[in-house]
Order: structure tokens, then C-alpha cells, then sequence
């Protein structure tokens, strides 16, 4: 009977065993200590204007194939690209008229291949101070030397802003400009708001073919307004923009 004792209780510390959960056993901290992470900014001065990105896609570069196109400003608050605006050779007409201007042309990021984008202007806020802008158009009406195009209406409509970023600025959905029109808003940009690349643009692509043709730029001309023929009419628009929004 005493060695069957022993036999039971061995088993019994088998069985306790299997089902004991031993907790493991933890290493002792030697010691702590701390490291550092750092930035300094300095300020984008804008002798390097940002390069042209594709309005309807972007973030992607695109190089536009007007030789006219014009000097972008520089300084951190910039503007770094504003659509030429070409309405081509037309038919002399007696009656009221609205002419379409031409897609903008450009190169996408392979430099090769073709493609028509809207009128647009860009703009880049890497002041990094997040204090907002405004963007105005001025312009003088149409003008073949002394000969005016009298009551004639650059109209840009249907605008839309795009960029990789956010926080969105509030755009004018039409701009209307008279001739000699002085200061309109295009777009403006609260605290807070517009830093980084902006595109605004006028209109959508509806073909990509050259003849191609922007209902949303438009030229009204009355149909009494002198037009004196093989006479290239120009106008001047003045972009200008500012570091105090509304």
C-alpha cells in the first residue's frame, strides 16, 4: 500500500504540471537615455520658379509649347504660369459675335507627347507663414494700334482650382472684363488656406484635336464695332497677385 501511495502522488504531480503556466521571467532595465531629431527652415526666395503642373491632373509637370508665354513672377508668393490667350484668324462679321479661344498646348512629363489643357493660371504659397492671397485681373481692351475694338467682352468662366493639397481657396466662377476693367477678383485665398501649388482653370477639354476650342474664354464682339482687316487686335491682361486676402 505505501509504494501505490507514492504512485498516485507522482501522478498527480504530473498531472499539476500539464496545466501550470510558468510566467516568464523579465530582464532588468540597465538604463535609459534620449536622442534628438531636428529641422531648420530657411525662406524659398523664388529665384527658382515652380514649373507648370498639369491642370487637370496635378502634381504632374508639363511644359507648355506657347514661345509668348509669360515672365512668372519670384519670391516665395508667386506666380508661375498664366495662359496666352489666342482667339486665331476669323471672318469679319456685321453682326454680334462670340469667339472661342484655343486650348492651351502642352508637353507632358516624356517632353513628346501633346495635350490640350483649359486657359489657367498658377500660383505656389510656400511662404509657409499660412497668412492667405488674392488674385486680381486687370486689362486693356483690344487694340490694333489707334483702332479699338469698342464693347468688345473677354469672359472667363466656369473656373475650377485644383492641387495636391486641401485647403482650398474660394475661386470667382466668372470674370468678366469690359475693357480697361480694373482689379477683378479671380481668386481668393483666406488665412489658412492656398499654400502650396494652386491651379485655376477655365473651362474643360472637350477634344484634344489643334482646332479644338474653350467655350468657357470667350470674346463678344458687337456687330457695329469697327474691324479693320489683316489687323492682329491685342490686349493686356495684368495679373496681379496680393498677400491680403479678403
Amino acid at each position: 500500500m505505501k509504494n501505490l501511495g507514492k504512485l498516485v502522488l507522482a501522478g498527480m504531480v504530473v498531472l499539476g504540471g500539464t496545466f501550470t503556466y510558468a510566467a516568464p521571467a523579465f530582464a532588468a532595465t540597465a538604463g535609459t537615455t534620449t536622442s534628438k531629431g531636428d529641422i531648420t527652415f530657411t525662406t524659398d526666395d523664388g529665384t527658382a520658379p515652380t514649373n507648370p503642373t498639369d491642370p487637370t491632373d496635378p502634381g504632374k509637370p508639363v511644359t507648355p509649347t506657347d514661345p509668348d508665354k509669360p515672365t512668372p513672377t519670384t519670391g516665395p508668393l508667386r506666380i508661375d504660369y498664366i495662359s496666352n490667350i489666342h482667339f486665331g484668324e476669323q471672318i469679319i462679321s456685321g453682326s454680334d459675335t462670340t469667339y472661342k479661344a484655343k486650348y492651351d498646348e502642352v508637353l507632358t512629363e516624356d517632353g513628346v507627347t501633346k495635350k490640350h489643357v483649359p486657359t489657367f493660371v498658377q500660383v505656389t504659397d510656400n511662404r509657409g507663414s499660412n497668412a492667405g492671397w488674392k488674385l486680381q485681373v486687370s486689362n486693356e481692351q483690344f487694340a490694333a494700334g489707334a483702332n479699338e475694338l469698342t464693347g468688345a467682352v473677354l469672359a472667363f468662366k466656369d473656373a475650377r482650382l485644383n492641387s495636391t493639397n486641401l485647403a482650398k481657396p474660394d475661386n470667382v466662377a466668372a470674370v468678366i472684363l469690359s475693357g480697361n476693367s480694373v482689379n477683378q477678383d479671380v481668386v481668393n485665398a483666406p488665412e489658412d488656406t492656398g499654400m502650396g501649388v494652386w491651379t485655376n482653370t477655365f473651362g474643360t477639354v472637350t477634344g484634344q484635336d489643334a482646332d479644338s476650342e474653350n467655350a468657357s474664354v470667350t470674346l463678344k464682339i458687337p456687330g457695329e464695332t469697327k474691324k479693320v482687316a489683316s489687323s492682329k487686335y491685342v490686349t493686356t491682361l495684368t495679373w496681379t497677385l496680393g498677400d491680403t486676402p479678403d
